[in-house]
């Protein structure tokens, strides 16, 4: 019996080494999307913030058919988030997850067109168009979140609702 003791003790303390080091492993493949994330996030704040301010009471506007204005907001978010993206594209992407940010970023420019786009057809005073392209838009911004959902990322999660 001391023996069946001594064994289950050394098994106990066999786990207790090869879990860590398991666990360990994990957190450090994760560590290479979290330095991604650490570098795109203020990125991504500044580009929300800028939104945030561009596209105040953008929605009442398009509720009392100020249409012309609003599309001039679209049109300026659209070059804000332009410029955001191409930062974006700048940051070195970790090897491993080189085709999904690719995919991510390939998202966010059309972001940015579908942005684009709202603009022009509220200039031109088509509503109708406008709303199809924004659950366009919406459509867009859920496949670049599911992109990406394996990383760390608060800011860099899309929300338009919040805008339009």
């Amino acid at each position: 019996m001391p023996s069946l003791a001594k064994l289950a003790l050394a098994l106990a303390l066999a786990l207790l080494v090869v879990v860590p080091v398991a666990l360990a492993a994990e957190e450090t493949e994760q560590d290479p999307r979290k330095a991604y994330a650490e570098q795109v996030e203020p990125i991504c704040k500044t580009n929300s913030e800028a939104n945030s301010r561009i596209l105040k009471g953008v929605k009442e506007q398009v509720k009392h058919d100020k249409l012309g204005p609003a599309g001039k907001r679209f049109i300026r978010a659209s070059s804000a988030l332009g410029k955001a993206v191409t930062q974006i594209d700048r940051v070195p992407r970790p090897a491993a997850d080189e085709a999904k940010l690719t995919k991510w970023i390939g998202y966010l420019r059309k972001e940015k067109t579908f942005l684009q786009q709202i603009g022009a057809a509220l200039k031109s005073k088509d509503k109708y168009h406008a709303q199809k392209l924004a659950v366009e838009l919406n459509k867009n911004n859920n496949k670049a979140n599911n992109t990406v959902i394996s990383f760390p990322f608060k800011e860099c999660r899309i929300d338009s609702s919040r805008f339009i």
